[in-house]
């Protein structure tokens, strides 16, 4: 997996700085973001991109049909590079690792919070704040609810995880309570 991480990290480095050359970073940002939706949403497509038994030629038609003249020029030609190189597999991949490259250009940084209860303004400003003193970067915050966390909640950002839930230090407890003395 790790070698699919690389490969996706390389593509979408080439076409970041290819999009930043020609002016066009955020037009091409917000296509990818609406493409990685499709991936999200749409089942079919998740499977065409994984599937490695139709030919070039196939995919580049079903691209064609669903992209050309409703994007950006610049990514549908990467859309079908990336087809050409036989590495649509790791679309999804390349995506979120462009987003990553367009928010670090810009100072920002994606976290999910995952919390047991709903939380306040306040507690989300004051949650919001300490990321943002942690990373040094402006936060754009996902808020979701998980009542399986029992209290507390649970930090995704920057692939890391900060586990602030009851759930988590219950199992720690039990954990240490069952290793020999």
């Amino acid at each position: 997996m790790k070698a699919m991480s690389q490969i996706a990290d390389r593509y979408a480095k080439m076409f970041y700085e290819l999009a930043l050359k020609e002016g066009r970073l955020e037009t091409v940002h917000e296509a990818m973001t609406e493409i990685g939706g499709l991936i999200a949403d749409l089942k079919e497509f998740r499977l065409f991109l994984r599937n490695p038994l139709l030919s070039f030629e196939e995919q580049g038609r079903i691209l064609t049909a669903m992209f050309k003249g409703k994007i950006e020029d610049a990514l549908f030609m990467f859309l079908l590079f990336i087809a050409y190189k036989r590495r649509l597999d790791v679309l999804k991949d390349i995506i979120e690792s462009f987003d990553q490259l367009y928010l670090s250009g810009k100072g920002q940084l994606r976290a999910l919070v995952k919390t047991a209860l709903p939380l306040g303004d306040r507690e989300k400003a004051f949650i919001n704040q300490r990321l943002e003193d942690k990373f040094e970067r402006q936060m754009i915050t996902q808020w979701s609810l998980d009542p399986s966390l029992i209290g507390g909640f649970r930090i995704f950002v920057q692939g890391q995880i900060f586990d602030y839930s009851f759930k988590n230090q219950l199992n720690h407890y039990f954990y240490r309570s069952m290793q020999p003395a």
